[in-house]
């Protein structure tokens, strides 16, 4: 795997070199970080076939090349957003006695994406697929298969956006996704075990809006399914994250509550 990304670190350099034009660079980074086709992502996504030292090897290039890249593209960006501000006031008229007006700032991601980002790259280092799936779900996956029948008292804390007539084939109801489990059967069914995976994406609930609750949220849920697995991996795993996004100093402290979804559980 480190051949394969020493040699699309070089050829991916070489491609953002050659680069002339904006929206060039857009399908070049699209093509390199893209989340379903992306060469990089493929490659992380290879990481859950290592074992030992070389995933942690090949995790630590990766984030590596990562970031050489993103600030490869970042500079040909600004290059390119100069250049054509130097072209744009070749071709008009401007009185020569005035100072040239600035390249337009460029806008900066959400703190939601960014955080986001560094919690995939993260779970990527350890060896954890990133898996997304439907905002609009099925009854089925979004509550039946993840141990919410119809009639769990669970779905009241999730009362959600339901569509009609999405599907006129089916009895089923559709809805607005209330969590990102529904992508952990939809994993296992593609997948199998053993699986370690994180979903990161939006859902939906008909909460009674204030300072802490909207109807759309932005969740990360992360799952193993494998032998021997134990609430210490899990903690081992909530360390490792809250001390990466709060400091190494962070502690973490884990407390039994009830989930009338699972069982045991803690928050």
């Amino acid at each position: 795997m480190q051949e394969q990304l020493h040699k699309l670190k070089e050829e991916t350099l070489l491609a953002i070199q050659a680069v002339k034009e904006k929206i060039d660079l857009d399908e070049l980074e699209n093509k390199i970080f893209g989340r379903k086709n992306g060469r990089l992502t493929a490659l992380m996504n290879g990481l859950k076939d290592l074992t030992g030292d070389a995933r942690k090897a090949a995790g630590a290039l990766i984030n590596e090349i990562k970031t050489t890249i993103d600030s490869e593209i970042a500079a040909k960006r600004r290059e390119l957003s100069a250049e054509e501000w130097k072209t744009i006031l070749i071709k008009e008229k401007v009185d020569v006695s005035q100072p040239s007006l600035p390249p337009v700032e460029r806008g900066h991601m959400h703190p939601v994406s960014i955080i986001q980002k560094e919690i995939e790259d993260l779970f990527v280092s350890m060896g954890f697929m990133v898996l997304d799936g439907p905002e609009l779900e099925s009854d089925y996956y979004n509550f039946g298969a993840v141990n919410m029948p119809e009639g769990h008292p669970a779905r009241d804390m999730q009362d959600t956006f339901y569509i009609k007539g999405h599907d006129d084939k089916s009895d089923v109801p559709w809805v607005m996704r209330t969590q990102t489990s529904s992508v952990q059967v939809r994993a296992m069914q593609k997948y199998g075990a053993p699986l370690r995976a994180i979903v990161p994406g939006r859902v939906f609930r008909n909460e009674s809006t204030d300072a802490r609750h909207e109807h759309t949220f932005d969740q990360v849920e992360g799952f193993v399914v494998d032998k021997n697995i134990s609430f210490a991996h899990m903690k081992a795993a909530l360390e490792t994250v809250v001390q990466s996004l709060y400091g190494s100093e962070t502690k973490l402290r884990l407390r039994p509550k009830y989930y009338p979804f699972v069982e045991p559980g803690v928050n």
